[in-house]
């Protein structure tokens, strides 16, 4: 019976994940010399080439083929006996990483961690933010909180809450360029946008009319929205923003609502997690007690 490495098959299915493994090595934190060796050892245990890998090639072999997809069963499997076992009673155990989008409202996570973390204190958190297009299986996150459901199909997505939209503009930006009657009107203006709510030079305005795309004189998209609320602010464009976020500058009447009579629909924020692991037990607590906390709200 040969006797393989748990590492070094781990090692080979993050290669083939990740398209390389110089990649697969900056994951698993390991040096990369060590992970041709890792490779090298895994092959010469099973006596076969598994990946093609050149200057230009990184391929599966038939062999590896064969391989990769009994060795994701089983690192799954025992992913997931492990993680079982650390949830001891009601001790939950590990490590718990939770991606953040740029866009969302850093108070969501801020109001509501505390209350989880004294629930389970044996439980390590881990917060990192993140693109607004959260991809679990390459970010190495165990769940993830982000805006919308787009591109997320192949993950299971749980509605957290929604928030109204709202466009805003400073009073100096209005006084200064043809004013707003009509959504024809934003035409002849720049606006000031997340990657996701704007496609080539135009944003996507969803309201209780329909979805209308507007062309208008430019756009600058960030996928951070404190960065648009201060350029708002100091007249640079129109935000197309969560309403959440100048709630303040609203009041102050730093910016002023733009054709709020549109009625923008409001955006979803989500949280995702990979089918098949909602069962393990750092997930299921923070799922369901994430989801509890917003069904009260």
């Amino acid at each position: 019976m040969r006797d393989f490495s748990l590492s070094d098959v781990r090692l080979f299915t993050k290669a083939v994940e990740l398209g390389g493994l110089s990649h697969a090595a900056d994951v698993l934190k390991v040096p990369k010399a060590s992970a041709s060796r890792q490779l090298q050892r895994l092959e010469a245990t099973l006596g076969h080439v598994l990946l093609h890998r050149g200057s230009t090639r990184f391929a599966l072999t038939e062999e590896g083929s064969a391989f990769l997809s009994t060795a994701q069963t089983v690192l799954a499997a025992l992913d997931q006996t492990l993680s079982n076992l650390s949830f001891e009673g009601d001790a939950v155990t590990g490590r718990l990483r939770i991606a953040m989008a740029n866009g969302v409202d850093r108070d969501l996570l801020a109001l509501h961690l505390p209350g989880f973390m004294a629930l389970y204190p044996n439980l390590e958190i881990s917060i990192e933010s993140c693109r607004d297009t959260v991809d679990l299986f390459r970010d190495e996150a165990d769940v993830a909180i982000r805006c919308g459901r787009e591109g997320c199909e192949e993950m299971v997505a749980r509605r957290l809450r929604t928030e109204p939209m709202v466009l805003c503009a400073a009073p100096a930006y209005l006084a200064q360029h043809p004013e707003i009657h009509d959504l024809p009107d934003l035409a002849r203006h720049f606006f000031l946008t997340t990657e996701t709510q704007a496609r080539d030079k135009a944003i996507m305005l969803c309201s209780t009319h329909g979805i209308h795309r507007i062309r208008g004189h430019g756009v600058l998209r960030s996928n951070d929205p404190e960065f648009l609320v201060k350029l708002a602010v100091v007249g640079k464009g129109i935000a197309l923003i969560p309403q959440l976020l100048v709630a303040r500058q609203l009041d102050e009447q730093a910016l002023v609502a733009v054709l709020p009579e549109l009625g923008l629909s409001p955006r979803e924020i989500n949280l995702l997690y990979v089918p098949g692991r909602r069962n393990a037990p750092k997930i299921k607590v923070f799922v369901d007690y994430m989801r509890d906390v917003f069904r009260q709200m």
